[in-house]
């Protein structure tokens, strides 16, 4: 575990807190299972929802910009209620400014949501791998369970029944008037049983369109990425190198540094 990256996150500890509950409600939207909630935790997943993961780029991309861009916003709120007041108007003095503590608390507030909006490093790698590259190894084993599962259900269906040989009809011998109306009525029954049989066999038919069909719903969804096209790819190629840039400077701790260096020196050189 990353020393460094722990100890920007305690540092900025709100900011953490808020990035792992918007990567929460996220997964909620997305229908990704959430499966550690404490955001605060002493490890490489301090600041973030530990969560199912991503199967397909939309997803991905979603889990990275959603979350990201609600910290900014929130951030920037916080930021403009306190860069414009002690950086651009110098009104750091208590006399003047009887709001100096709490444009502070906005002050830190804001640098801390800023410095905790990237996916996290394991998020940003499978969010460039869905869009780039080949299948993760998870995406791998759901596959062959998806095979697999198709495999045993084409295996399950029962062959079909071969329909019995027709006999061959019995010439028909000559026969007197009464012996041609039992004929008939022969005839007619014969006709009707034959109806019958035949919306046996339809309902039948019916039954057995009824189970393909359960069968169809039963069967798993393919959850294999279905990647995005050429054009989405180009289009959102800076955006995703963004993410991955920026999860990797956060691992390191890098943004907190920079914003901590960058005001102390705002707010000593007047």
């Amino acid at each position: 575990m990353n020393t460094l990256y722990l100890l920007t996150k305690i540092i900025t500890w709100p900011g953490a807190f808020l990035k792992g509950f918007w990567e929460h409600v996220v997964c909620r939207g997305l229908g990704l299972e959430v499966t550690d909630r404490h955001y605060l935790s002493a490890n490489e997943a301090c600041g973030h929802a530990v969560h199912t993961p991503a199967m397909t780029p939309k997803k991905a991309f979603l889990l990275s910009f959603l979350p990201w861009l609600a910290q900014r916003i929130t951030g920037w709120i916080f930021l403009g209620a306190s860069v414009v007041p002690l950086l651009l108007f110098n009104l750091r003095d208590r006399e003047i400014n009887p709001l100096l503590m709490p444009e502070y608390i906005a002050l830190y507030l804001g640098l801390s949501v800023i410095c905790n909006s990237f996916p996290r490093w394991e998020d940003a790698r499978r969010h460039w791998r869905l869009f780039y590259g080949g299948p993760t190894p998870e995406e791998e084993q759901v596959m062959l369970e998806y095979s697999e599962a198709l495999l045993a259900a084409a295996e399950a269906e029962p062959p079909p029944e071969e329909a019995p040989e027709s006999e061959p009809e019995p010439e028909p011998e000559p026969a007197t008037e009464a012996a041609d109306e039992d004929d008939e009525d022969d005839e007619e029954d014969d006709d009707e049983e034959d109806d019958e049989d035949d919306e046996d066999d339809e309902d039948d038919e019916d039954d057995e369109d009824d189970e393909d069909d359960e069968d169809d719903e039963d069967a798993p969804e393919l959850p294999y990425p279905v990647f995005a096209d050429r054009a989405a790819k180009i289009l959102l190629a800076p955006c995703n190198a963004y993410f991955l840039a920026g999860a990797w400077l956060e691992r390191l701790g890098i943004p907190a540094i920079l914003a901590a260096v960058i005001t102390i020196a705002a707010l000593i050189l007047r």
